[in-house]
């Protein structure tokens, strides 16, 4: 405790101990496999109803990355009916992945991190989590420096000087210098947010709902308007319009499946199992749609007043306070800008922060909680910097058909080993014992299958990555084209070879019977499941007692 001026301010237990373990906690229940934050949600926490959920996804659609979508998809060869066509498809898909994938969370009250246990073994887990964790840093970077550039648009509009600051940084920065100093408020004002646990965070998701509505509606109204009425582009490009279309699906799938994956973090806190259903298969693609509208409609209007095309929606900020430095615009940008501020800290919050820390403290769950593995999110995510991930519309695509290259197998493997191979049935008590008494350890751990399927899964895309990405010059373009359609190749592919491989050599544990952790209900049942012999194995002992302890640590 610190004492100022007779008021005591208490220092978060984040910062006071190496260690996170709880009161009453033991050796047994405090090990490289268990934490509070891992084990299921109990009662007292579960307190986001289907309006909390609404505002997750309106943080998570309403926001610049949607706005860009249709737009930066113009540029790349589609017209605005295909753009929004395609965008409407990639997001109902997404939508689906993250109600299949939010089933374990609402039925067991677990996370990502289980459901890769699960599906991937003990240690295979590590693979999966630092594969999503590593997509994280990279999202969570694009979305810091997209709010650091609203915080240089607010200080532009009220300070000229700082509108008009030297730029003191060499061109192959790739940023400049007002553009930096509001990426660091970014950081002062966002890190902090870490330490507050993720079951409060609903009553701001409604703030960030009004604000993300306002400022996405008002810049589209504003645009139209001064533009004397609605325009549309035509596309920029004539060629492969197939292939544009499987790409502009492919790039908004895999943008939102590395949420959707995730959705068991969030849906582990649904106070009813209803609760999460309906946003996440009418508002997500409801709200990313016409986010991306609006911003197709609000690029083609830019572009018939000054004659560039400007995608991103807080470099149209930029571009405004630039060409037209007067009263009026200089009070719309600030009030846009601030809106955008406020969008980019939920969206960090809802897609980045909280399923990064879940994740990083499933593998090292004696040092590091969901409060600390989401500072490091934050720290790895403001140093890679992320302004060079999005130089140009071709490169925001390659990087978002990446993410969706590499996530949309996990997804399948996830959601077939969930739902067709164990029809649901989870023994949770296994998922936290580390040693072959579990029937999630597989081989040492490991488990093939779900390893064989990954890289079935994303071996046909991965050449045309590398060509995609600058570093295999290559004349075929069919591994381009094999790469366009990356999420497609992954989800599916990667999903029915984990089941036929499945069929053919089940993995152990049949036949899978539901086993609960026993926090899961106010009508808490004392002890453990009774083993099928009837004799308490030692392997049965050690899950009685780690289970026991977490529970009392839990009282």
């Amino acid at each position: 405790m610190v004492s100022f001026r007779g008021h005591r301010a208490r220092i978060p237990r984040t910062f006071t101990s190496w260690e996170v373990k709880e009161d009453g906690q033991d050796e047994k229940s405090f090990n490289r496999w268990t934490n509070r934050d891992i084990i299921p949600a109990p009662p007292e926490e579960r307190n986001y109803t289907a309006k909390g959920y609404f505002g997750f996804w309106i943080a998570a659609a309403v926001n610049s990355s949607a706005w860009s979508l249709g737009s930066s998809n113009l540029a790349n060869g589609l017209t605005a009916g295909e753009a929004i066509g395609m965008v409407l498809v990639g997001s109902f898909i997404a939508g689906l992945i993250a109600f299949i994938c939010g089933e374990p969370g609402v039925q067991y009250h677990l996370g990502f991190p289980m459901m890769s246990r699960a599906s991937f073994g003990m240690y295979g887990s590590y693979f999966v989590v630092m594969l999503k964790c590593f997509v994280n840093f990279i999202y969570f970077g694009i979305q810091a420096y997209w709010g650091g550039l609203a915080v240089k648009v607010m200080l532009s509009s009220i300070f000229p000087s700082f509108q008009h600051m030297a730029n003191t940084l060499p061109e192959s920065a790739d940023i400049t210098t007002n553009q930096l100093v509001g990426f660091i408020i970014y950081i002062i004002v966002f890190t902090p947010l870490m330490l507050v646990h993720p079951t409060k965070y609903h009553r701001l998701l409604y703030w960030a709902f009004g604000a993300s509505v306002a400022t996405m509606g008002g810049l589209f109204v504003w645009a139209v308007a001064a533009n004397g009425g609605a325009s549309v582009l035509g596309p920029k490009k004539s060629i492969s319009a197939a292939f544009r279309m499987l790409q502009a699906v492919s790039s908004v799938a895999g943008a939102w499946t590395g949420s959707s994956i995730r959705q068991a973090d969030w849906t582990r806190y649904a106070k009813t199992k209803r609760a999460p259903a309906i946003n996440q298969l009418v508002t997500v693609p409801l709200t990313i749609t016409i986010t991306a509208m609006l911003g197709v409609f609000a690029t083609s209007a830019v572009y018939n007043m000054y004659g560039k095309e400007i995608w991103q929606p807080i470099q149209l900020l930029e571009f405004l306070l630039t060409n037209n430095y007067n009263a009026a615009t200089r009070a719309g940008c600030f009030f846009a800008g601030l809106g955008f501020f406020w969008s980019q800290i939920s969206v960090n919050l809802v897609q980045n922060s909280v399923a990064a820390g879940m994740d990083l403290a499933s593998i090292a769950p004696r040092w590091i909680d969901v409060k600390r593995g989401s500072l490091i999110m934050c720290f790895v995510g403001y140093l890679i910097n992320p302004w060079r991930f999005v130089n140009a519309p071709g490169t925001f695509i390659t990087v978002l058909n990446s993410f969706g290259m590499f996530i949309s197998p996990l997804a399948a493997i996830n959601a077939v080993d969930f739902w067709l191979v164990r029809r649901r049935n989870w023994k949770v008590p296994d998922l936290y014992v580390g040693n072959s008494s579990s029937i999630y350890w597989f081989n040492w751990g490991l488990h093939w299958r779900a390893f064989l399927a990954w890289t079935l899964g994303i071996w046909p895309s991965f050449p045309g990555f590398i060509v995609a990405i600058g570093g295999w010059k290559s004349t075929n373009g069919s591994w381009l084209k094999l790469f366009q359609a990356a999420w497609f190749i992954g989800f599916l592919g990667g999903g029915l070879v984990y089941y036929v491989v499945c069929l053919i050599i089940p993995p152990v544990g049949r036949p899978y019977v539901k086993e609960y952790f026993g926090n899961e209900h106010h009508e808490v049942i004392e002890g453990f499941p009774e083993s099928n012999s009837g004799v308490d194995t030692p392997q049965d002992v050690e899950k009685e007692t780690v289970v026991t302890s977490l529970k009392g640590a839990h009282a």
